[in-house]
């Protein structure tokens, strides 16, 4: 009975024991559930970062469950994406009993703040990687704490000021586009100023990728570049932090720095970088600690632990930072190893090798002299061996040859006679076979240098030759060889050697040899052109010390060209110090290739003589040089004065006709007046008196109409009591009441009066243009443009007449006087004149400029 009770005892024990397994195993066996909402998608190195430094923690506890979610906000980021995410997310994760939420990166957050009362009620949040945290991002939210993000940039950007302290520009690569972007770009613009340094801020920004790469590589080496987002560009196109530092890294070789931990050894030289899998871990522990029971509300957030200043070690090299310059503390990746660390497997291996030697050595010991005799023999064979297949491969390259000079018999590797194209069943195996297919020209080089090395006098056999393929054509070969065998006399036994087929580089030889000649050739060509130009052509440097000069300059300085091309230009320049003349020089440019000035230059004699310099600059790779074509102008000069000459007897011609035209006009006028007074006096008639005051009334006006007539044509009164403009115009409108052609004018800042000798001269001008057109161009248009810029009065005629050769005109003395007399006088003015007009096109246009401050016209 007693062992009864005692079986039904354990029956009940174990059944009781059977159902709490029962009831207590699923509750062991259900795991506790975290979500993880990422901001961003999977695969950008960031989220994949956090990810990692979550799963740190969560992968060493079987209970726990993650589950990820991916808003993909840096590829969508528009309003109705975010209501769709917001119903996916609803199917998907709704029911779902979550333990803690952790958002990752500020849109996460955001989308958990929106939707906590609907989603996400009672559910602790920990939020990661928050950048620029500050309450009002969990504004109305509870049971919320986590890891806030503090980018370091200015750290970041005073340690790459401090390691490139040539630099100029910082500039900073931001798309503006997304929402960290922006945060980022006001917040590196808030701080700048307490930054101690003169380089200037430049931002690179709303840009398309082609853009961007553009002026990146436009970028010189005075500038160092602050990578932070550019996700998307100016189009709308999503780039991965991968492919925007692989851009930039292309497009230039300027310094790179960041504050991501992902950007590291893709090319960035390094900075204070925010690592995303500290993020992710620091966010992890939190979570970790609100599973196990803690109030999330007692969990002061998480805001350092995740910066620290790394560098890069190949970036350092390739800018010259050493390790001393960098903080104290910095990481460095990618620092090479030290002897030991880089051979430690290597040192390990050979002292253990040399351990079993010696422990082989000790065991042999005792058997090494019955072995001794036979280990010689195989050891002498071995040897020999080795060192003809080493030679052999050596030297192998197209095909190897051997020559055994005891049986005269000369093979070559099969493939040597297929790349000739040869059957090799028609191959001989003789020196003979091989001699007949040498060039006749080489195969007596062949044979003198395989003497010379017999004999000793060379240390290998080496000769080029051509050998005929099966084609009939002619291959260039190089061979090489030395003797492997000698026999007890020391005679060669055996020779083996290389062939490596040339052709190719022979060919590329002969074109080279063929370029020098035509180069050469081209030059020759060059000097004799320069050398046959009547003009004398200097070529110097930037300091003006001749490099080279033409017959013509030696001739006209009197020099020989040894002693000119130790001569500076500045030394026989007569009107410009050495330090104007390299003002000139120096504006020269690619943008502005060429220019013209005027001087007086001494010859070797002593005698001086004017000139006009054409200065070209010639831009060479390795210098920049300048061309400079000289041309003696004491003809035209003596030609201007003749114009001069003839400007001086027209003004006489003009004297005598305003003498002419008081004489014949009014003289006549004048002495009938007289008459009319005499005849006043004489008379007590009152009718006849009032008739000879009638006549003398109307001589006088006949003779102030003739004064006024004769006084305009001389200079008109309203340009000296009116000024420039108002001359000009009242003598266009003249001429377009006749409606033969239309005459526009503007003017511009004339407001106050100028020099009475610069309106004269510019009122002048313009009638001697407005004339020739009418007389010469057949014109319907003309176009007067008067305007006062600073210092300069400018003056723009244009019409669209019938053109004509300006050269042929300013030659021709016969019927260029009209123009002649225009540039006599402005350069009387120390002005300068562009006239452009073209006989097939028709038109023409002259730009006259003054200086309003010259000595002559004050």
């Amino acid at each position: 009975m007693l062992k009864g009770d005692c079986s039904m005892k354990f029956k009940y024990h174990f059944l009781l024991i059977f159902c709490l397994f029962i009831l207590v195993n699923p509750l062991k066996a259900r795991k506790k559930k975290v979500l993880v909402l990422h901001s961003y998608h999977q695969g950008l190195n960031w989220t994949d970062n956090i990810t990692r430094g979550i799963q740190s923690v969560f992968n060493q506890y079987d209970n726990l469950e993650l589950q990820f979610e991916y808003m993909d906000s840096k590829r969508n980021s528009d309003s109705i994406y975010l209501k769709e995410f917001a119903k996916l997310y609803e199917l998907r994760h709704h029911d779902i009993p979550f333990e803690v939420i952790i958002a990752s990166d500020n849109n996460a957050l955001e989308f958990v703040r929106k939707y906590q009362d609907i989603y996400f009620k009672d559910i602790p949040v920990v939020f990661a990687s928050i950048d620029q945290f500050d309450e009002s991002l969990i504004a109305g939210m509870d049971n919320v704490t986590g890891v806030t993000e503090f980018i370091d940039f200015k750290r970041t950007i005073q340690e790459a000021l401090r390691l490139h302290p040539k630099a100029k520009n910082l500039v900073v690569i931001n798309d503006n586009q997304t929402t960290s972007a922006i945060i980022n770009r006001n917040y590196i613009k808030s701080f700048w100023p307490e930054i101690d340094t003169d380089i200037n801020l430049v931002f690179l920004e709303n840009l398309s990728i082609k853009e961007l790469v553009s002026q990146v590589k436009s970028l010189d080496e005075s500038n160092i570049i602050l990578l932070l987002n550019f996700s998307k560009d100016q189009d709308g196109n999503y780039i991965s932090y991968q492919e925007n530092i692989e851009i930039i890294s292309e497009a230039t070789k300027l310094p790179i720095y960041s504050s991501w931990v992902f950007y590291l050894g893709e090319g960035i030289v390094g900075g204070m970088l925010t690592s995303g899998f500290d993020q992710g871990k620091l966010s992890a522990q939190i979570a970790l600690r609100v599973i196990n029971g803690e109030n999330i509300n007692q969990i002061p957030y998480v805001t350092s632990g995740y910066n620290s200043l790394i560098f890069d070690y190949n970036q350092m090299k390739r800018f010259g930072i050493k390790p001393n310059e960098l903080p104290k503390g910095s990481r460095i990746i990618n620092l090479p190893m030290t002897f030991f660390e880089k051979n430690k497997s290597y040192l390990l291996l050979t002292f253990v090798f040399l351990l079993l030697i010696v422990l082989i050595v000790l065991y042999t010991r005792h058997i090494r002299k019955r072995n001794e005799n036979r280990l010689f023999a195989i050891n002498k064979d071995l040897e020999l061996n080795k060192t003809r297949l080493l030679r052999m491969l050596d030297s192998n390259s197209d095909g190897v040859w051997e020559h055994n000079f005891k049986t005269e018999c000369f093979t070559c590797s099969k493939q040597i006679w297929l790349n000739l194209g040869y059957d090799l069943d028609l191959i001989k195996n003789t020196i003979e076979f091989v001699y007949a297919h040498i060039h006749p020209d080489d195969k007596i080089i062949v044979k003198e240098r395989r003497l010379d090395y017999l004999k000793g006098k060379t240390k290998t056999f080496e000769v080029v030759f051509r050998f005929c393929n099966a084609e009939h054509e002619w291959m260039w070969y190089k061979g090489k060889g030395k003797i492997l065998d000698r026999d007890e006399d020391n005679a060669p036994i055996n020779m083996v050697g290389t062939l490596i087929d040339i052709t190719q580089r022979k060919l590329a030889e002969e074109q080279v040899h063929e370029d020098k000649k035509q180069i050469i050739a081209s030059e020759k060509r060059w000097r004799s052109l320069v050398e046959q130009a009547a003009d004398e052509i200097l070529i110097h440097d930037f300091t003006g010390e001749i490099i080279d000069a033409n017959s013509s300059a030696c001739k006209i300085f009197g020099y020989n060209h040894k002693d000119l091309l130790q001569m500076n230009v500045a030394s026989f320049d007569c009107k410009y110090t050495r330090l104007n003349l390299e003002a000139y020089w120096n504006m020269l440019s690619p943008q502005n290739s060429s220019l013209s000035i005027e001087s007086i230059q001494k010859r070797a004699d002593g005698s001086t003589f004017p000139v006009e310099m054409n200065l070209s600059l010639i831009d060479l790779e390795e210098d920049r040089l300048i061309l400079a074509v000289v041309r003696d102008i004491s003809k035209r000069q003596e030609t201007e004065r003749k114009v001069l000459n003839a400007v001086i007897k027209t003004e006489e011609t003009e004297r005598r006709r305003f003498a002419k035209d008081l004489h014949d006009s009014i003289g006549p006028l004048l002495s009938s007046i007289n008459l009319y007074l005499s005849a006043l006096n004489r008379t007590d008639e009152e009718e006849k008196k009032q008739r000879i005051v009638k006549v003398s009334r109307e001589a006088v006006t006949e003779a102030l109409v003739s004064i006024k007539e004769i006084s305009n044509n001389l200079s008109p009164h309203i340009l000296s009591d009116f000024g420039l403009e108002k001359a000009i115009d009242s003598f266009t409108h003249k001429l377009k009441v006749s409606e033969s052609i239309n005459i526009t004018f503007h003017a511009e800042n004339l407001n106050e009066r100028l020099n009475e000798q610069i309106e004269v001269v510019i009122y002048r001008v313009v009638t001697e243009l407005i004339n020739n057109t009418i007389k010469h161009a057949k014109a319907n248009n003309i176009e007067i443009n008067l305007s006062r810029e600073k210092i300069d009065l400018k003056l723009i005629y244009i019409d669209d007449g019938i053109g004509f050769d300006i050269r042929k005109t300013e030659s021709d003395k016969s019927t260029g006087m009209g123009l002649h007399n225009i540039l006599s006088r402005v350069r009387s003015l120390n002005g300068t004149y562009k006239m452009k007009s073209k006989f097939e096109n028709g038109g023409m246009m002259t730009i006259i400029s003054v200086p309003l401050e010259s000595k002559e016209n004050l």
